[in-house]
């Protein structure tokens, strides 16, 4: 949910306040008069009047569309306030802006001869390709040895730089960049994370936030409570938060379904929500609330795409690869491309604007046509099982 967006200017203009040089000095001018004193050299060339203009039309101006209308007026409200305003908004609730987390998990090592007993080093890269727009980095974090009689053992790592953008899904690091002739195979298996990356909490997160916040001052257990709660951790968005109020147990039981902006929920993110929930007693008497992973829908996607002429088979393959890099994005396989339109639970997921998004993005895209329909969201999610780009040739 966005937030709203005021126009103090107008705000003020509304209310009477002067905006323009012609409106401040008028003013002046008209308690200059009911004070019974007469300029009588208000000339546009007169010396008087030009440092009159100087020393007082200007600054009331600046303090009332500078100051008042840019700084002191957003920053009275949550809705508008930004940076440094909005940090001081959420003191007063009681919260703090969420810092950047850089994600930690395991990635499975597996050794060429498992008769020998094989150092990991700290420091030792695993990477993704390029697939998705950029290269995504875990090191390795502690020497690590792989025990004669054991082929893999998984490897605890960690992201080199903090974001939600290293949270991928399974499969997606494999790549060593320093060849070893001991190690045949590194892959991140399964739930493979054990603390989720995090962007730094933006504005618009941390509005919504302290919007929660005041809505559970009362402590009733509704969603706003646990909505507060669950997003204090890192990772995690106000408005990631699907609550399902059906009775999944019976009644007086509800679940919250939580998504990621970037891969799948964690498990042991999962575990932590729970246990600060219902063992540290975060919960209302009699509630039996959980929080659960999102699901997931699997979709296989086909598309069939025409390009520019004149181009060459390799400026070809890269606007392939762009075309897949930014569907995956569109899919919360990666952070990057903000621009584009996100997959969401309980929505409308529409081919034709994905379409319209690449055109925008990849002028050497002639045409492309999705075969599937639009994807219709229940409380899950839509993740990619097979993407295949059909090149039609010349459009």
């Amino acid at each position: 949910m966005s937030r709203p967006q005021v126009d103090f200017e107008k705000v003020l203009e509304s209310e009477g306040v002067p905006l323009t040089a012609e409106g401040v000095t008028a003013l002046l001018e008209a308690d200059v008069v009911a004070a019974n004193s007469i300029i009588s050299n208000d000339s546009a060339m007169s010396p008087f009047w030009k440092l009159f203009s100087v020393c007082v039309v200007t600054p009331v101006l600046w303090l009332i569309k500078t100051l008042l209308a840019k700084h002191v007026l957003p920053a009275m409200f949550a809705a508008t306030a930004s940076e440094l305003y909005l940090e001081l908004k959420a003191w007063d609730v009681g919260l703090e802006r969420k810092l950047a987390v850089k994600t930690q998990g395991n990635i499975t090592f597996s050794k060429t001869d498992i008769n020998a007993d094989i150092l990991v080093k700290a420091g030792t890269v695993v990477q993704t390709e390029n697939t998705l727009g950029a290269l995504y980095k875990m090191l390795v974090l502690a020497d690590t040895v792989i025990p004669a009689g054991t082929q893999a053992i998984a490897v605890l790592c960690e992201a080199n730089t903090a974001g939600a953008g290293h949270n991928l899904g399974t499969g997606y690091y494999y790549v060593l960049p320093e060849e070893s002739a001991s190690i045949e195979l590194v892959t991140n298996v399964g739930d493979w994370i054990t603390r989720a990356g995090a962007n730094k909490e933006t504005d618009d997160e941390l509005a919504l936030r302290i919007r929660d916040q005041f809505a559970s001052v009362g402590n009733y257990h509704i969603d706003a409570v646990y909505r507060a709660a669950i997003s204090t951790f890192a990772g995690i968005s106000s408005d990631s938060l699907y609550f399902e109020h059906e009775a999944p147990r019976g009644p007086g039981t509800a679940n919250c379904h939580v998504m990621m902006e970037v891969g799948e929920t964690p498990l042991a993110m999962i575990d932590n929500i729970n246990d600060y929930i219902n063992t540290q007693g975060h919960h209302g008497h009699g509630d039996d609330i959980r929080a659960q992973a999102i699901s997931a829908v699997s979709t296989d996607l086909v598309l069939d795409i025409w390009h520019l002429s004149n181009m060459s088979d390799e400026e070809i393959a890269m606007l392939e690869g762009d075309i897949e890099s930014r569907i995956r994005a569109a899919f919360r396989e990666s952070d990057k491309f903000q621009t584009l339109t996100r997959t969401l639970p309980l929505s409308t997921f529409s081919f034709s604007i994905l379409s319209s998004e690449l055109h925008g993005e990849l002028p050497q895209l002639k045409s492309v046509r999705f075969t599937n329909a639009d994807l219709n969201s229940g409380l899950e999610i839509p993740r990619i099982t097979s993407l295949t780009i059909n090149n039609r040739g010349v459009g």
